[in-house]
């Protein structure tokens, strides 16, 4: 799914939250009409003002401003006085008020009077929730801190060192939530997950995601294999204007899954590469990967420039995770 396919979809689905409101309010309204006449005389009063309001200063235009004035407050005495009869009747005091999944954007999903409009933080929130379904990326729900479970790691030495396992994936556990916690202004920038398969690299990179966006912040999570199409798109239609692979290197947290999975094609892989990190250090953006791949490895497929890149011990925290494979434990 490409980000347009998936905005033309997001587009539905509160076009869809609006026509259920809508419906829901009708029938909210109905039952008031069926229960409460007294209520609904008022409601009908209220629906009737603005209309008569209008016809009434279109025959008196001298005083257009003070019946307009005069609507208002009618208008808040009727809203008050439908409040209180509702709470009366044993009814919420907004029974009658259009609900909104989103009150700051009212289900448009979009906010502010700019043009264009900027979009609403629950709009985002979904449309990345979409962009990570679309590239398998799994949920939120399952892949966050209060999920992570100890038990699962071996109690047993790892055979680099003295320490168990489940010891030394704690400590990278709580370095990974520190990261989160304190994001934006993380002691480092960036933050590498490396180590073999199995280890809980993915799983870790997941819980930073989940824990900075439940902050707040917008995280942007990416499959490396999903990275290599926006850059093989990116290269074949270099005179289009900004696309998947701009918005990668200027959001504000880029997170890159699986990192040494992704096809290597000559002019691409590497030269895109280098320059999506080289535009995020320049640009001071955070950046979080996680790969199978040891720096012997990555130098050799990937360069000295892009090595030298992640090297940087300023810019970057490296976590090695150690150990048996998880899934086999």
């Amino acid at each position: 799914m490409t980000r347009e396919d998936a905005i033309r979809r997001l587009n539905g689905e509160y076009d869809q939250k609006q026509v259920r409101h809508l419906t829901e309010l009708r029938a909210r309204e109905a039952e008031i009409a069926a229960k409460s006449p007294e209520i609904w005389q008022l409601v009908s009063a209220r629906a009737a003002l603005p209309a008569a309001s209008l016809k009434l200063a279109m025959s008196d235009r001298k005083n257009a401003r003070a019946i307009a004035d005069k609507m208002r407050e009618e208008g808040l005495r009727l809203n008050r006085e439908i409040r209180a009869k509702l709470v009366d009747e044993g009814y919420p005091s907004d029974f009658l008020s259009m609900q909104y999944d989103c009150p700051v954007c009212r289900d448009s999903g979009y906010v502010g009077d700019g043009v264009p409009a900027r979009a609403c933080a629950c709009y985002e929130k979904r449309l990345r929730e979409l962009m990570r379904e679309s590239d398998g990326v799994a949920a939120f729900d399952t892949q966050n801190f209060a999920a992570f479970d100890e038990t699962r790691i071996p109690d047993e030495p790892i055979k680099e060192g003295g320490v168990s396992q489940r010891a030394y994936t704690l400590r990278l556990r709580d370095l990974c939530e520190e990261y989160a916690d304190l994001y934006p202004n993380t002691v480092k920038p960036n933050l590498i997950l490396m180590g073999e398969a199995g280890l809980g690299k993915s799983f870790l990179l997941n819980c930073i995601a989940e824990r900075v966006e439940s902050r707040g912040y917008a995280a942007t999570l990416i499959t490396a294999y999903k990275l290599f199409e926006v850059m093989r798109e990116r290269h074949y239609h270099m005179d289009a204007d900004e696309g998947e692979f701009e918005r990668l290197s200027n959001c504000e947290l880029l997170l890159i899954d699986d990192l040494g999975c992704e096809p290597m094609l000559k002019n691409i892989t590497q030269e895109y590469l280098f320059i999506l990190l080289n535009d995020r250090l320049l640009k001071n953006r955070h950046t979080v990967i996680a790969t199978n791949l040891t720096p012997p490895l990555l130098k050799e497929r990937y360069g000295e420039r892009i090595m030298s890149r992640l090297s940087d011990t300023k810019a970057w925290d490296h976590c090695r995770l150690m150990g048996k494979d998880l899934r086999r434990a």
